[in-house]
């Protein structure tokens, strides 16, 4: 019998970004926990959900919605005893996908937040997709926090490098780009940049310039998974 907790992912938004947090996971285990043989990771069900498209066009609320809800109870009745969504767009809907489920989501948002509360930050930089800028997920709960972020121009350059990497085209030209916006935003006041689209530590390596919310959701799943 598996000695920690079953972790449920729902991925697919996008692909590389899932898989990337289940290999995080695993290396988190072998790095803090010494896990060697099979039977020392946790047991894990991925979901892969082929929503319509959240980046480009962020118009269809309700098949999305829709879809979300039903994968979140798809993970439930697989077994998981909590799910991690390795997307922050679609936390927009996360009232309505924990709200499906009896068992705990992990707010990729208030995990973020957390960490910039503990760091004592009073200005923020972020970068994501419009919807995630739009939507205000962050501003909702970063209250007492000053976000920074690009201009419209900027913005849309920004998502055209994410359709980039999901399209597994990671170029020198737009880690370049990223990491003029990221010096762009520290310049104005900004003391870290949230990485808020997790397509974006895919091309960008952590630093002390930013916080990555993928590698802060694989910490989170696992200290979740280990009590």
């Amino acid at each position: 019998m598996c000695k920690y907790k079953t972790i449920g992912i729902l991925g697919g938004m996008g692909p590389e970004a899932t898989a990337d947090l289940y290999l995080r996971i695993i290396q988190f285990f072998q790095k803090e926990y010494g896990a060697i043989y099979d039977c020392d990771f946790p047991e894990i069900i991925i979901v892969n959900l082929p929503i319509p498209d959240v980046v480009e066009h962020p118009n269809e609320e309700n098949k999305v919605r829709e879809m979300l809800v039903n994968a979140v109870k798809k993970l439930e009745r697989s077994g998981a005893d909590f799910i991690a969504i390795p997307c922050n767009t679609v936390t927009y809907y996360f009232s309505e996908m924990q709200n499906a489920v009896s068992i705990p989501i992990i707010n990729i948002i208030k995990e973020t937040t957390n960490e910039v509360l503990k760091s004592g930050i009073k200005k923020v930089g972020l970068l994501g997709t419009e919807m995630t800028i739009k939507s205000n997920i962050y501003t909702n709960v970063l209250k007492n926090i000053q976000i920074l972020t690009l201009t419209e121009t900027e913005q849309k350059e920004t998502t055209k490098i994410i359709l980039n990497i999901l399209a597994g085209r990671k170029s020198d030209k737009d880690r370049g780009k990223l990491t003029q916006f990221i010096q762009k935003l520290k310049d104005l006041g900004a003391e870290k940049v949230i990485l808020g689209c997790t397509e974006l530590p895919l091309a960008i390596k952590s630093n002390n310039d930013v916080l990555d919310t993928l590698e802060i959701l694989a910490k989170s799943t696992v200290e979740k998974a280990t009590k």
